[in-house]
């Protein structure tokens, strides 16, 4: 039995969609098997929600994963859904779309000059390729892509999307 998975995104085709509910399940699995826990151990976790052969179920494509059960899945793993979902959708969109990411535009020296605590290592990851915050002018804007987000993001543990939030309001 396969998965389905119903999604809005124009010129997916049905393979693509399966393909999506595949690589959810891929990603679940993932995160349980790196963070060493058995399908036992999460269904635990989830409370009673997910037993341990619906989880295994979920794992195999043999059961559909619905939304509400995505999410439990993806708290008792301790992944933020969002941010597994984004990387599923470039995963498999990415190959399909010709869409850029959306790049964010940084204004280096107002970003080096601010305080915000939860910034710093993006602020190390600037002076690093700088070598000196002295080296921004004023008017300097740096575009990261989705993928210097992500990888910053990773860094400080912090969905994408909470980073681009962060660095809207303080560049």
């Amino acid at each position: 039995m396969t998965q389905q998975v119903m999604t809005s995104h124009p010129g997916l085709s049905n393979n693509d969609q399966q393909r999506f509910a595949q690589v959810v399940t891929e990603k679940l699995r993932e995160s349980r098997r790196r963070q060493k826990l058995t399908q036992a151990d999460v269904a635990n976790r989830t409370k009673g929600l997910v037993s341990k052969a619906a989880l295994a179920n979920y794992e195999t494509g043999h059961r559909s994963l619905r939304i509400d059960v995505l999410w439990v899945i993806a708290r008792a793993l301790g992944e933020d859904l969002g941010h597994l979902l984004t990387l599923v959708e470039h995963e498999v969109a990415g190959a399909v779309t010709d869409e850029a990411p959306d790049a964010i535009g940084v204004r280096v020296a107002q970003l080096m000059r601010g305080t915000d605590p939860r910034l710093d290592p993006v602020r190390r990851w600037f002076g690093l390729r700088r070598g000196s915050a002295a080296e921004a002018t004023e008017d300097e804007v740096v575009n990261l892509d989705n993928d210097a987000l992500r990888a910053l993001a990773d860094l400080m543990q912090v969905s994408p999307a909470d980073l681009r939030r962060m660095l809207t309001e303080h560049s």
